[in-house]
């Protein structure tokens, strides 16, 4: 395994990639607050050593699950992401886990509580679903609050790859007198401790990206580093609700907060979608990024940019 932790998960949209050119406008800032979290990606490729306060935070009441599973009990959450793949058990999980989303999100008001069995069924599907669609409404099942659930053609798991889902990533271990059962878990077990360890003094919300941004949060602990990755402009669904105005809210937030020179601020996103902030002193950077599943054509590409506010630390990267 990569010396860099990654989540036990795909994402779409993940930022592996992105976190080197994100620390190095941000520096060693003591207070770091990441308002889209999804993989957690850069957060989780931060140059150590890590000093100060960090928060994660995330709408999907499902995702917040997952990463609090991971940070509290990752013993117990390793014996049920290990198993064989089931198109079956994938589209039933993901069933579950959008008709559990009321009472997780209620629940998870309790800063002591996680869902692992749900935490688990997460994982396992991001890991064996096609494309996009994972519990946002959008798969075989389709569910709305209008018209409650309706099949659609069945979702196969991914089959591309021997040994897929959360185990796909298992390495030989050279113990040539353990079974295949104990190996996997203990390649899972030690991964999600890493995480654990990592995550230890993570302060982990779920809610709306503004409820991470208010004073008592940022400005107050002094130097604050804010890493916002909204969905594109008109473009995106998150959690099976359409959210047109979400990075136009981010961006004048953005206006409003990136003089101050308590903030730090890189605004990821899609092209010249937030290129008013360039008349505000703010610097971007551009390059192309893969769009699609193995897709390594140009027309698969799409063009990633970084909004870097004037008081980051590498703000004239272009």
């Amino acid at each position: 395994m990569s010396a860099t932790l990654k989540a036990p998960f795909p994402y779409f949209g993940g930022k592996t990639r992105t976190a080197p050119k994100v620390w190095s406008a941000l520096g060693s800032v003591r207070n770091y607050i990441e308002p889209f979290a999804g993989s957690a990606a850069v957060l989780l490729g931060r140059p150590a050593p890590v000093r100060g306060s960090e928060t994660l935070n995330d709408f999907s009441c499902a995702l917040v699950n997952v990463w609090r599973a991971i940070a509290m009990q990752p013993e117990r959450l390793t014996l049920d992401l290990v198993g064989p793949v089931s198109e079956v058990n994938t589209e039933a999980q993901h069933w579950e886990l959008i008709g559990m989303e009321p009472h997780l999100r209620e629940r998870l008001g309790d800063p002591t509580w996680c869902d692992i069995r749900l935490a688990a069924f997460w994982i396992r599907g991001a890991n064996e679903w096609i494309g996009s669609g994972w519990c946002n409404a959008d798969g075989p099942w389709s569910w709305t609050r209008d018209r409650g659930w309706s099949k659609r053609s069945r979702q196969l798991p991914h089959l591309g790859n021997a040994g897929t889902g959360i185990n796909r990533q298992l390495p030989h271990l050279g113990n040539a007198g353990t079974g295949e059962y104990d190996l996997r878990c203990s390649f899972v077990h030690d991964w999600l401790s890493g995480l654990r360890d990592r995550l230890c003094n993570v302060r982990i919300a779920c809610g709306s990206w503004e409820r991470v941004l208010t004073n008592s949060v940022a400005e107050k602990h002094g130097l604050t580093g804010v890493y916002l990755d909204p969905p594109y402009d008109t473009t995106e669904y998150v959690y099976g609700d359409q959210t047109q105005l979400v990075s136009e809210d981010v961006r004048d937030w953005c206006l409003e907060k990136g003089q101050s020179k308590l903030f730090r601020i890189v605004l990821s996103g899609r092209g010249g979608e937030h290129d008013e902030l360039l008349k505000h002193g703010w610097q971007k950077e551009q390059w192309k990024a893969l769009r699609g599943y193995s897709n390594e054509s140009n027309n698969g590409r799409h063009e990633e940019s970084l909004w870097m506010s004037p008081h980051t630390l590498e703000n004239d990267l272009v």
